[in-house]
């Protein structure tokens, strides 16, 4: 039997025990366990062995015994299988990335807006919305001297504006962090 075909057979029987499932969770179990196969057999061969991949099928175990241990990961939290270190420091990245990438972006366009609203008091002319362009474009920002061919927006109401969309901002910045957080713990 060929390589592919044991791989095949193997996935064919774990799809079957996954049928517990719904359809799109249990196909991303079969990607997510076909690409550990397929990494492991590379990693056979950059070793300088041959590609076994009944021993790496072996490592895996029965598959519906991997299946039940999916199941029960996804339906009732239990732990992951063991042995998808790989998945977990790809997983681990991914959340960090989110988790840090999204306190970046929301604190500092909230304090963008919150210091934009407290400059908008001091200079009230430079600092605003303007419809540039015959409204085909928006003009945001603080401009030494008004836009040529420009018509300032909101005036005076930018200052509140701003306030409170800075402040909800953070609010909603510290939030989805607090859910991401946990998850980040979790995977480290």
């Amino acid at each position: 039997m060929s390589e592919r075909e044991q791989i095949h057979n193997y996935l064919v029987a774990l799809n079957r025990y996954l049928s517990r499932l719904q359809k799109h969770e249990a196909d991303d179990v079969l990607r997510e366990i076909e690409s550990h196969i397929y990494d492991a057999i590379d990693e056979q061969e950059k070793r300088g062995g041959k590609a076994d991949p009944a021993s790496v099928l072996e490592g895996f175990g029965r598959p519906r015994e991997l299946a039940d241990s999916y199941i029960n990961h996804i339906q009732l939290g239990a732990p992951p299988p063991q042995g998808f270190a790989a998945i977990k420091s790809v997983k681990r990245g991914v959340s960090k990335a989110l988790y840090y990438g999204m306190a970046i972006f929301g604190y500092a366009f909230a304090i963008t807006l919150i210091f934009t609203a407290m400059a908008n008091l001091v200079y009230p002319e430079s600092v605003g919305i303007w419809s540039y362009s015959g409204g085909n474009s928006i003009v945001i920002g603080f401009f030494e001297n008004a836009l040529p061919e420009s018509d300032e927006l909101m005036g005076f109401w930018y200052t509140p504006f701003a306030l409170v969309a800075g402040y909800c901002l953070v609010r909603l910045t510290k939030g989805i962090m607090d859910v991401l957080k946990p998850n980040l713990q979790v995977n480290q």
